[in-house]
């Protein structure tokens, strides 16, 4: 027998009568998730009965697709910032995502990967249960995390980077540097936080959910290392100063499976990236 909830008439009433009692949306689609529906599920659910929409047709505990609507990502083949023009190498709608070249100059990248020399150890994630940092086989890096009070040089791309994407500063996580040497890769994984693991809930206090990513690629590898995207066959060569963006959480707070990406084994020399996540609101570090 199936343990996977339908959108009946009894889910409607409880919608109804918890919205009339003043839940927030998210409690809502919390409550949902509990019940078993899938994140995408308990959004779009929720987002069509306030709308006032007929129930879902058909198999309402499938996963709906992800709704594309006008991207976060500036339109124009030239993003600009205060101190720079950085031209779009390509764009892809679905999935949204961009390379943009020119958005470090090649000392600013040197001296990225000299900071992140005296910084980086062995790189962690998300335990999906905890939310405690914790080192896995599936992520062979080392990094570290920089902001304005390791080198000045941090928040002038900080400033750069939210100028050029149209994001606010303050909704960017601290820069973090990576370093990959031979062999070191992040096999297939996505950089928004799943709603559905506790684990998650302990890092969206901080900010709320990731909503986009930048990678700066601080130096070209001789030899593997790119960064794949393996559901829609894209690979993207690190070439230096430039930037990856790719976006995945649109306006009902689903979550893009199409942003499923990874980083390749570096089969010889090494490489530097920075990576900035950006959130839905403020973000707070740790104390």
């Amino acid at each position: 027998m199936s343990t996977i909830p339908r959108f009946d008439s009894t889910w409607q009433n409880w919608l109804d009568e918890n919205i009339r009692r003043g839940c927030t949306h998210q409690s809502l689609i919390d409550a949902m998730i509990a019940a078993a529906f899938h994140p995408n599920t308990a959004r779009l659910i929720l987002a069509r009965h306030l709308a006032g929409d007929a129930p879902l047709p058909g198999d309402d505990t499938a996963t709906p697709d992800y709704l594309y609507g006008t991207p976060m990502l500036p339109q124009t083949r030239v993003l600009t910032a205060s101190d720079r023009e950085a031209p779009k190498v390509f764009s892809c709608e679905q999935p949204v995502i961009a390379l943009v070249a020119d958005v470090l100059d090649h000392d600013e990248c040197d001296r990225l990967i000299e900071i992140g020399r005296e910084h980086v150890q062995r790189s962690s994630v998300v335990d999906p249960d905890s939310g405690k940092e914790i080192t896995i086989e599936e992520r062979k890096s080392e990094g570290a995390f920089l902001n304005a009070s390791t080198d000045a040089l941090v928040e002038t791309i900080d400033r750069r980077i939210a100028e050029l994407f149209r994001q606010p500063a303050e909704n960017g996580e601290d820069l973090h540097i990576l370093r990959y040497g031979v062999g070191g890769e992040y096999r297939p994984h996505y950089d928004y936080f799943p709603e559905e693991q506790a684990g998650s809930k302990h890092h969206m206090l901080r900010g709320g959910q990731r909503i986009a990513t930048v990678i700066l690629y601080l130096n070209e590898v001789e030899r593997g290392g790119d960064t794949t995207f393996p559901d829609i066959g894209l690979a993207i060569h690190p070439r230096r100063g430039s930037a990856l963006y790719f976006e995945y959480v649109n306006e009902l707070g689903q979550s893009d499976p199409k942003t499923l990406h990874a980083g390749t084994p570096v089969e010889q020399g090494e490489k530097w990236i920075a990576t900035k996540w950006i959130r839905r609101g403020r973000f707070r570090p740790e104390q």
